[in-house]
């Protein structure tokens, strides 16, 4: 909560000085109003997603989503507007700041009287419309390198609806481009943090950034990957994580394997299914090749994913191409013999192949029968 100023602590302009603390207070409250109608459209829209097979989703559903679209659209909008008001009133109150004036030294208190502990001091908040005005000076004075590192250090030690806030006021304002770096360099924080800034920029309507943010999401390393989806669900951004794993499903087979092999780790199963069923799609020597690289739990799934989704003809191809692997041959002909009679085509084409569409028996121990 913070502290109403009082005529001591506002200087020469102890009316501007409490409006400042009044628009403070309100963009507080519709930043909290923003987040909630953002919360709720995000509900909406997973209800409508619910709605089994084709059907037409609900026509009220459809309604309430279009105005908390709307609600939160405004609300974003009203926020950027405060945040430029408050910006010139700042600006206009230590543009009249005057110098302190030397204080004469006070007797100290009486022996018999202990002195009143200090108060510990409050932490300020950022002086967002002031950083802006300085990342547009070193434009200006074409200080280009010194206001990248600014912003760099904003996006990383600011709280995510400041950073989201600065953003707003760079992108209207300038320099050009400013806003985009800004919302770049906020993937380089912890995945919590980051996920924070791009639900802020989305609720403040600032789609540009927001896009900007999380296109560096798919820079992430694959071991830093399982983190950051974990992040996205519990803001309920699950959308946002499904579109990365179909990005990394068409990634190199080295990389796929580490993130796949990750997110297995970390308990993300029905990840790893999403994964390997987008990575399904690749040419069949590369489903090959990743057969063979992914650990053997990581394989059968891979191959049972294939046998659901592949044509006859592509799993008579890879078949032929793990023929040289028995173990792999024997997972992927499970699969197949697992519903017989609607692989019934593909195995006949692997009859007519050659290849062998009965397990191998077990090796018998020649200690078995006497």
């Amino acid at each position: 909560m913070r502290m109403r100023p009082t005529a001591q602590s506002a200087g020469q302009d102890p009316e501007g000085e409490q409006q400042a603390y009044e628009l403070r207070a309100e963009l507080d409250e519709l930043l909290r109003a923003s987040r909630y109608a953002s919360q709720r459209e995000r509900r909406l829209n997973e209800a409508i997603r619910a709605a089994p097979g084709r059907q037409r989703p609900d026509g009220d559903l459809l309604r309430q989503l279009a105005q908390a679209r709307a609600l939160r659209e405004g609300l974003g909008a009203r926020c950027l507007q405060l945040s430029d008001r408050l910006e010139a009133l700042e600006n206009r109150l230590r543009s009249r700041q005057p110098e302190p004036e030397p204080q004469p030294a006070q007797a100290p208190p009486p022996q018999d009287r202990p002195a009143r502990p200090a108060r510990p001091a409050r932490p300020a908040r950022p002086d967002i419309g002031a950083l802006a005005e300085r990342v547009a000076a070193l434009h200006r004075a074409g200080a280009f390198a010194e206001a990248t590192e600014l912003l760099s250090r904003a996006a990383t030690g600011l709280d995510p609806a400041d950073a989201a806030l600065l953003a707003g006021m760079l992108s209207r304002r300038g320099p050009t481009g400013a806003s985009l770096h800004l919302a770049r360099s906020a993937a380089q924080c912890a995945p919590e943090q980051a996920v924070a800034m791009l639900a802020e920029l989305r609720e403040l309507g600032l789609a540009e950034e927001a896009a900007e943010l999380f296109h560096a999401f798919w820079g992430y390393p694959a071991s830093a990957l399982p983190a950051l989806l974990a992040a996205l669900e519990r803001a309920g951004q699950g959308a946002d994580g499904a579109t990365l794993l179909w990005e990394w499903g068409s990634a190199p087979t080295p990389e796929l394997t580490a993130l796949a092999t990750g997110l297995r780790r970390t308990g993300r199963h029905a990840d790893v299914r999403t994964l390997l069923r987008q990575a399904a799609g690749r040419p069949t020597a590369e489903l090959a090749a990743l057969a063979t690289e992914l650990p053997a739990e990581l394989a059968t799934v891979l191959l049972h994913e294939l046998a659901a989704l592949r044509p006859p003809v592509e799993l008579v191809k890879l078949a032929a191409a793990l023929d040289t692997s028995p173990e792999l041959y024997g997972r992927l002909l499970a699969a197949l013999l697992a519903d017989g009679a609607r692989h019934r085509t593909t195995l006949a084409a692997l009859r007519s192949a050659g290849l062998p569409t009965e397990p191998a028996a077990a090796p018998r121990s020649r200690w078995g029968r006497r």
